[in-house]
């Protein structure tokens, strides 16, 4: 099946070709690890989130959710990911995320995230660490995991994609049997009839004993920061009713972010969407404001995600950078809710220290 949608500009049949080559090695590469080859077991409990496809599907706040229930738990987490397009030596924007959202938890963000942990783990730090949460660790099956929890974004079901690079998929449906929780993320964007029609095909998919949780995401409030980048005040969500608004971003998934937006009654004004993980350059930064301006933009609307890397562009005194002038920019604070499966999902985090 051709996805309406691509991931590549290559033509159908080459990448038609390319995914059928990508699935006889994704598939060699699984069964080695079903076997045990290759993977390492940590001595402390280790909890992955990952997905299913590319792309954004609300994986971030579901692994601080997790870390939080981890930590009123009363137990000591740390993070280990890829730092996926972080510069040597500098902070990529999903760790400067998590770090923002999560602080004095310890992450590790590097590809060898085994030699990463087991470094951690010598430190007086480390050895408070009693769990490790994998970020983006589905297909990462060099680390043993106590409990797989796999996030399927509503908006951009499975069925229908095609592995990669004909489609968006990194491993075929039939990987959700590793799954030990199934989060069906961005409820909030499809009708019931729609969301009932994933979990009868997630149900299939998985075994009788996973547990299945549908979540919806939401604004909690809105962070207003000035033009130097100083964070200035709270606001409640209606900070953004009827104001006209650029949005700039640089994530897998932008179309849920703009739908939440319009949702809340922002007007949007001007938009630019970059790749995934786009390290905003001067230069682009200073061409979408160009074309807030001429737009009559009133204010920058961004992810949390996305400002770590503009904040990084403001200019500074007797520095470089960019001036946002007099526009304040507006940084939703994201929240998830609970439709289904809460509780579950707790008590499945909790039962990897019981072993």
């Amino acid at each position: 099946m051709i996805p309406e949608h691509r991931p590549t500009r290559l033509p159908v049949f080459l990448a038609t070709a390319l995914s059928k080559l990508y699935s006889i090695g994704i598939n060699h590469q699984n069964r080695k690890f079903d076997r045990g080859d290759g993977v390492t077991t940590l001595d402390r409990p280790v909890i992955s989130i990952g997905n299913l496809s590319t792309g954004g599907t609300g994986k971030t706040p579901l692994v601080q959710h997790v870390v939080r229930l981890l930590i009123e738990a009363g137990h000591h987490p740390a993070i280990a990911m890829r730092g996926y397009k972080a510069k040597p030596g500098e902070i990529g924007d999903e760790q400067r995320e998590h770090m923002d959202a999560l602080p004095g938890v310890p992450i590790v963000a590097q590809p060898d995230r085994i030699a990463g942990l087991l470094k951690l783990f010598a430190t007086d730090e480390g050895k408070r660490v009693d769990c490790v949460v994998l970020d983006d660790g589905f297909q990462h099956r060099k680390i043993a995991r106590d409990l797989e929890i796999v996030v399927i974004d509503a908006s951009r079901p499975p069925f229908g994609d095609a592995l990669l690079p004909l489609g968006f998929l990194r491993e075929s449906a039939e990987s959700l049997e590793r799954a030990d929780v199934v989060v069906i993320s961005h409820a909030e964007m499809v009708e019931q009839e729609a969301l009932g029609e994933l979990r009868n095909w997630v149900a299939k998919r998985v075994r009788a004993e996973t547990v299945v949780s549908v979540v919806t995401h939401r604004w909690d409030r809105i962070v207003e920061y000035n033009c130097d980048g100083e964070r200035v005040a709270e606001h409640p969500v209606e900070r953004v009713l009827n104001e006209q608004v650029a949005v700039l971003t640089g994530i897998g998934h932008p179309e849920a972010f703009v739908s939440m937006a319009v949702a809340e009654g922002a007007k949007i004004s001007h938009r630019s969407d970059r790749p995934d993980h786009d390290d905003f350059s001067c230069s682009v930064v200073d061409e979408f404001l160009d074309h807030a301006r001429a737009a009559g933009a009133s204010a920058i609307l961004i992810t949390n995600k996305d400002w770590t890397k503009l904040k990084s562009r403001v200019k500074r005194e007797n520095s470089g950078g960019v001036e946002l002038d007099a526009l304040p920019v507006l940084v939703p604070d994201l929240g998830l809710g609970f439709q289904s499966g809460e509780s579950d999902l707790k008590s499945a985090c909790m039962r990897v220290f019981e072993s």
